[in-house]
């Protein structure tokens, strides 16, 4: 069990990674279903770009593929509404 004084807000979180000069970090991976698509689930994910925090959803085999999918796009300046369509939309997937 976690402490109580180890638990943060989200928002109190964030200012405190950037405080030790961490700009990215995944703060909560969520399962929420399955996907359209055979074989693939819905995930959503609650991270730190560059101190703002984002939500995405991401479709994928498993959580390690929503975590490979979600990297090239961590750091970048793709608006988060963005990110919403291009990963968590069957018709953008990449059918692998």
């Amino acid at each position: 069990m976690i402490r109580k004084k180890y638990k943060k807000e989200d928002q109190e979180l964030a200012t405190s990674l950037l405080a030790t000069d961490r700009t990215t970090a995944i703060l909560e991976i969520k399962l929420l279903g399955l996907s359209k698509i055979k074989n693939n689930l819905l995930y959503e994910c609650k991270y730190i770009d560059k101190g703002v925090i984002k939500t995405v959803p991401i479709i994928a085999h498993d959580v390690t593929q929503a975590v490979a999918k979600l990297d090239p796009y961590v750091g970048s300046a793709i608006p988060e509404n963005v990110l919403k369509i291009m990963l968590g939309n069957e018709r953008y997937n990449n059918h692998i």
